[in-house]
């Protein structure tokens, strides 16, 4: 395993490295990482008590703090250190994907399919978002419980919640799995939600209104998702780009929430009644193909929840997706988040066909999201024996 590990995994390393070392301005997302690093080395431990920067659990404000700790010996740069984490995150993602093939598990090819992933590259070493590090975590738990590892898969999911919380929209259809009992399903939320529960309750303790206004005050933004492709047809239509936070749409946000909460409940009380296919990676992949398609409100780096799961069996959409989303990180990240792909901002032409090509590629990812999820479900449907409810 470690000699089918090591060429992949080291692939992965050069490209990542290669991309951190040339978008390494401190810019977009990695600027806001150095804030909080500030706050917490010269202010307070607190990360909370910023406004509108820290909307993760804490884990995270650890590595921002020890980065510029780092980069303030003059070791290393900020927007590399702070880096270095998600690169290892992904060399990690990749060695669970070829794991998982010696396991029979996953495809041969998975392996080298996320190690050369644009997606991936572009949200990690080049954007800098840390998403790859629950993704992880998720992935190991997903393999886990398929071989019956039900604490540990508990584990690894507690620790994908506490760094990003996301993962918890797995926790119903892994608890579940297998047919499990429902004290067997319990004690799984119990060993994936503890962790993260303790880790935040000193910051409750210490300024609860700070915490929920940072943690839980965050609706998404309206980059990507159906709402992102409404903003920029509008931008299409008038040249006026609307703003993307979410309290400039309220509507929209409260549609999200509202429409995937149903749809989350009802893909959970499938998987509670054994309604949904038995296996964790089938089920997860629904859920997050439903978050793809039905909140509106999406951060770019969302698009790569679905690529370390997906790769597991990889099959036409996952290509199809990968093509899409590239498209639309590109002409976003130079159209409206300059610096982190390019140094010098881009004007004229070149900035309009970066946003046709941010609107394009975006409203691809939403219908690939679409259609996948249709064709989930419909063979989740076609795979289903009749089962007996729990009881």
């Amino acid at each position: 395993m470690k000699r089918a590990a090591l060429a992949p995994v080291l692939v992965a390393l050069a490209l990542r490295l290669a991309v951190a070392a040339s978008c390494d301005r401190v810019v977009a997302d990695v600027e806001r990482y150095e804030k909080v690093g500030r706050h917490l080395l010269d202010v307070s431990w607190n990360p909370y008590e910023t406004q509108r920067l820290y909307p993760y659990p804490p884990p995270w404000a650890a590595v921002e703090a020890a980065a510029l700790g780092l980069a303030r010996t003059g070791a290393v740069d900020f927007a590399l250190a702070v880096k270095l984490p998600v690169i290892a995150a992904d060399l990690a993602i990749v060695a669970l994907l070829v794991r998982a093939a010696v396991l029979g598990l996953g495809s041969p090819f998975a392996a080298w399919l996320y190690a050369v992933h644009p997606v991936s590259v572009l949200v990690g070493a080049a954007h800098g978002q840390f998403d790859s590090i629950p993704l992880a975590f998720l992935l190991a738990a997903v393999l886990l419980v398929e071989r019956g590892r039900r604490d540990a898969s508990a584990l690894a999911l507690a620790c994908g919640i506490a760094t990003k919380s996301f993962p918890v929209l797995a926790l119903p259809f892994l608890a579940t799995a297998r047919s499990a009992s429902r004290r067997d399903a319990l004690r799984y939320a119990a060993l994936a939600l503890a962790p993260g529960a303790i880790l935040l309750l000193p910051f409750a303790v210490a300024d609860r209104a700070a915490l929920q206004r940072e943690l839980l005050g965050y609706g998404g933004i309206a980059d990507f998702g159906w709402t992102g492709v409404l903003r920029g047809s509008s931008w299409l239509a008038s040249g006026v780009l609307a703003r993307s936070e979410a309290r400039f749409w309220p509507a929209a946000a409260l549609a999200s929430r509202i429409v995937f909460l149903a749809a989350w409940l009802a893909l959970a009380l499938g998987a509670w009644l054994g309604r949904l296919p038995r296996s964790p990676r089938r089920a997860v992949m629904l859920v997050l193909l439903a978050f793809s398609t039905l909140y509106g409100l999406q951060s770019a780096q969302y698009l790569l929840w679905i690529v370390p799961v997906a790769l597991l069996r990889p099959g036409p959409p996952v290509a199809v997706h990968a093509a899409a989303a590239s498209v639309g990180l590109v002409g976003f990240y130079l159209f409206l988040a300059p610096g982190v792909l390019w140094a010098e901002p881009i004007a004229g032409g070149a900035l309009a066909l970066a946003g046709r090509l941010w609107v394009l590629g975006a409203a691809a990812t939403l219908a690939t999201a679409a259609a996948w999820l249709a064709l989930a479900l419909a063979d989740a449907k076609s795979s289903l024996r009749p089962t007996a409810p729990r009881v």
